[in-house]
């Protein structure tokens, strides 16, 4: 084998390694944009932060992409944070599909009391506009 075949793999080697630098430093940097939500940079670091328990110049630095290689405490931290923010806007979802399957039941327990044959079309509307036809009666998150 010559020397320059050895140096041929070396490379696709160190590329693949830079590959996956560079992917976890978008990944942290979209995780805290994503945990920030809408406002300014520095808004958006803050609320990252405090949901990632993590110090603020550190967060800073991933959204910034100024850490090289990123230790598997913070990557972790990050996806924890980010797993507990989509976690709570699905029982949010769930809260408010609840809310609303309430509210369509009060109306329409309201228009058959007040005249069943002339809003049964709204009545069954409002009936069946669970997702899906169905309804969500597990509606609690977090126990």
């Amino acid at each position: 084998m010559t020397e320059k075949q050895g140096r041929d793999r070396e490379i696709p080697r160190r590329e693949a390694e830079m590959y996956r630098v560079e992917s976890i430093q978008l990944e942290m940097a979209s995780a805290v944009r994503l945990l920030g939500g809408d406002g300014s940079a520095k808004d958006q670091i803050n609320r990252a932060a405090r949901a990632a328990k993590l110090p603020h110049t550190v967060v800073e630095r991933l959204r910034w992409k100024k850490i090289k290689r990123v230790p598997a405490d913070l990557a972790d931290a990050i996806r924890e944070a980010v797993t507990r923010h989509n976690e709570e806007g699905l029982c949010r979802a769930k809260h408010e599909l609840f809310v609303a399957q309430q509210t369509n039941a009060v109306l329409a327990a309201r228009l058959l009391e007040i005249d069943a044959h002339r809003y049964r079309s709204e009545i069954d509307s409002l009936r069946g506009q669970a997702v899906g036809g169905r309804r969500v009666d597990d509606h609690s998150c977090g126990e």
